[in-house]
């Protein structure tokens, strides 16, 4: 399925009373989640109202979830109003279920190997520490890099006064390099783990990926850019304020994402299994063709 081709069969969704009905019933479980979130910071929180959204890009695509994280924002600006109203945190909450649809539209659920040998289960043991670790030396050494070059970029600018001076001076250090290196280990080794374990299909490999890489890319857009962002036009919060607290924000959202896409895989994979029990794709196409040869054994 192509990029602009999920987006017009999501719009068909809209069309069905199932997809307004489960919609309905997640853009509420999302505004309870949200309502038990743990604030760490005035603009910093965790919560776990992601996962309805993500569902909703699951099984209805990128503009019906669009929608939803629409209504849920604004739904729950309602209930629980902290601060003043903007449009511009209703289009991030948007924008980032719009991501998961982007990526989880039509996903295969994951297949878990039930019976191993003791044999096998320590074969796979093995293959999966030794691929996890050689995968996450080379993120790590690609990530050191990355950061190497962007902190000697960035102390081309460091000593400039003002918002670019400031912004630059984040970035700029030896100790910059090795947290990414490390950091880019970590997540090399975690990742491939939790992509490798388990899975006995590519199907599920392939799924866990898109899990993976949707709450990397709502993390990179919405939380370290559009949020910010939006906090600074809305009139929430200072240039420098933002930026002194940028290192809380990046840490925050490095510690708390591994710990998401564990969750989201632990959580989404039955969730999607049970819908389609419920909602069998092909159920209404086989009933006609019942109906048809009925029709004809009479």
């Amino acid at each position: 399925m192509s990029f602009f081709e999920k987006f017009g069969r999501s719009a068909m969704e809209l069309r069905s009373i199932k997809c307004i009905t489960v919609t309905g019933v997640l853009i509420a479980l999302d505004l309870v989640l949200k309502l038990i979130s743990v604030k760490i910071t005035a603009d910093l929180k965790i919560t776990f109202a992601y996962l309805c959204l993500a569902a909703i890009g699951m099984f209805f695509g990128p503009t019906v979830a669009f929608l939803a994280g629409a209504v849920t924002d604004i739904l729950g600006f309602l209930l629980n109003p902290d601060g003043g109203f903007s449009p511009l945190f209703t289009l991030v909450e948007a924008v980032g279920a719009m991501i998961y649809g982007i990526f989880l539209y039509n996903i295969k659920p994951i297949g878990f190997e039930k019976k191993q040998t003791d044999t096998e289960k320590n074969k796979s043991l093995i293959k999966t520490v030794a691929v996890s670790l050689a995968v996450g030396v080379g993120a790590g050494l690609l990530t050191g890099a990355a950061m190497l070059g962007v902190s000697a970029l960035m102390g081309l600018f460091a000593g400039d006064e003002g918002t670019i001076g400031k912004i630059a001076g984040i970035f700029v250090g030896a100790q910059f390099m090795y947290i990414g290196a490390v950091i880019g280990f970590i997540y090399g080794v975690f990742f491939t783990a939790l992509i490798m374990s388990g899975t006995k299909e590519k199907n599920g490999s392939e799924s866990s990926l898109k899990i993976i890489l949707s709450k990397v890319t709502v993390v990179i857009v919405c939380n370290l850019f559009m949020t910010p962002m939006a906090m600074i036009i809305s009139g929430y919060a200072t240039l420098d304020s933002m930026i002194a607290g940028f290192p809380l924000r990046l840490v925050k959202n490095l510690i708390q994402c591994p710990v998401d896409c564990l969750i989201m895989i632990i959580i989404l994979f039955p969730v999607l299994s049970a819908y389609n029990r419920i909602f069998p794709r092909n159920g209404h196409k086989s009933k006609v063709k019942e109906q048809v040869g009925g029709i004809a054994n009479d």
